[in-house]
């Protein structure tokens, strides 16, 4: 399962970490998976080229992969942005494949 984890701070998302395999299918065909990777290597792209000093970046790739994203400027308005179009892009897919993908979200 993919696990994705949000924290928010006065309802600003403040760190973003994303670990696991859907496993929906075998390596190599499995959608869900390819899903994820895509919307959050999108967001890692983004934020890099965008607002490349207001996140701390990290891709661990391996058996168990995990993305980690850490806002260092929590009111910058393009990485909130861009933050909230990536969680409605995994809520979406939360929606439809909740058994292969989930969200928890905390409030710091």
């Amino acid at each position: 399962m993919v696990k994705i984890s949000v924290s928010f701070k006065d309802q600003h998302i403040i760190r973003m970490t994303v670990k696991g395999h859907a496993q929906s299918a075998l390596k190599g065909e499995d959608l869900v998976c390819a899903s994820v990777s895509s919307i959050t290597t999108g967001a890692l792209n983004a934020l890099d080229i965008l607002v490349h000093d207001a996140c701390e970046l990290s891709l661990t790739k391996g058996k168990d992969p995990i993305i980690d994203i850490i806002v260092k400027e929590g009111q910058n308005k393009d990485v909130q942005n861009i933050l909230k179009a990536v969680l409605i892009q995994l809520k979406t897919l939360e929606e439809t494949q909740g058994k292969y993908v989930h969200i928890q979200e905390v409030q710091l």
